[in-house]
C-alpha cells in the first residue's frame, strides 16, 4: 500500500459500498482521510464507512441513486453542508452488461450510458466548481481497457469508458489553470462483486464457464494473474496524493499488461 498523508483532506468517494469504491475509501481514510460515501444500495454503503478508521470530524454517508445525473447536484450540496471544503473526487460508481451488439435494448443503453458517463461527468463538474475558489483538486474517473477497444458483448460499456477518457482530458484543460487534476484509471478484469452477474451473463454468450473465462483472461495477461481491488486503489490514491501534482489527463491502465492480448 502507498502510505501518503490525506489529513485534513475530504475525499468523495461514488460506488463507495463495493468494489474499487469501497476499497479506495478504506485505502484514503487509512491515510487519514475524510471520506464522504455515495451509493445507492444503503445497506452495504453503512457496512462500508462503518468499517473505515475513525477521522477527526467523522465520514459521512450518502445514500444516492446518481440517476438521473440531476441528482449529482444533490451529492455535492449535502456533503457541502457537512465538509468545509473538498479536496478529491473519485467516480467509481459504474455499470457493466454483457449483451450482444443486437440484443441491447434502449433501457439497458441508457442505463449504462448514464450511470457510467453522464453522471460521472455531471459531477465531476459540480465538483470542480467547488474546488475551483480552493485552486486545487484532484478527480479521478473509472474507465476501463475496454474504453481502449470495440466489445462484441459490451459496446454500450466500451463507449461509456471510450467517453470518460474523452471526458477527462476535456476537464483537465478547463481546470487545469485553477490546479484541478483530471485523470483516468482503467483496469482490466478485476473480480468484484458485479461480476458475478456479468458470468451468468457471459456464459450463454461465449459458451463458457466462469472458471474457464479465468483462466483464459490470466492466461492472455503477461503478469499471469488477475488485478485485485488494492492495485487499482493504489494508483487512485497516489493520483489523489500531492505526488500526483503534475500529471492530468491522463488515461492510467492497471492491467498487468492484458492490452497487449486482449
Amino acid at each position: 500500500m502507498i502510505t501518503l498523508d490525506f489529513k485534513d483532506k475530504t475525499a468523495i468517494i461514488t460506488g463507495a459500498a463495493s468494489g474499487f469504491g469501497r476499497a479506495t475509501a478504506r485505502m484514503l481514510a487509512q491515510c487519514g482521510a475524510r471520506i464522504v460515501g455515495v451509493d445507492r444500495n444503503g445497506p452495504a454503503l453503512d457496512e462500508s464507512m462503518a468499517g473505515l478508521p475513525d477521522v477527526c470530524g467523522g465520514h459521512l454517508t450518502i445514500v444516492k441513486d446518481l440517476r438521473p445525473a440531476a441528482a449529482v447536484s444533490e451529492v455535492i450540496a449535502q456533503a457541502m453542508t457537512h465538509v468545509a471544503h473538498l479536496d478529491i473526487l473519485v467516480n467509481s460508481a459504474g455499470v457493466c452488461h454483457f449483451t450482444a451488439v443486437n440484443k441491447i435494448s434502449p433501457e439497458e443503453w441508457d442505463e449504462v450510458l448514464e450511470t457510467d458517463l453522464k453522471s460521472l461527468y455531471f459531477l465531476a463538474v459540480a465538483a470542480a466548481e467547488v474546488m475551483e475558489p480552493q485552486r486545487g483538486g484532484r478527480i479521478i474517473n473509472l474507465g476501463s481497457n475496454a474504453g481502449r477497444k470495440g466489445r462484441p458483448f459490451s459496446a454500450h460499456y466500451a463507449a461509456a469508458k471510450a467517453g470518460v477518457a474523452n471526458v477527462t482530458e476535456s476537464l483537465a484543460l478547463a481546470y487545469g489553470k485553477k490546479g484541478i487534476t483530471v485523470n483516468t484509471v482503467c483496469p482490466a478484469v478485476v473480480l468484484t462483486d458485479m461480476w458475478e452477474r456479468n458470468f451468468q451473463e457471459l456464459e450463454p454468450i461465449t459458451g463458457k464457464s466462469a472458471d474457464q473465462l479465468v483462466q483464459k483472461w490470466t492466461a492472455d495477461t503477461p503478469l499471469q494473474r488477475l488485478g485485485t481491488l488494492e492495485d487499482v486503489a493504489n494508483l487512485i490514491v497516489f493520483l489523489a496524493s500531492d505526488r500526483a501534482s503534475f500529471i492530468t489527463a491522463q488515461e492510467i491502465n492497471v492491467c498487468g499488461g492484458f492490452m497487449l492480448t486482449c
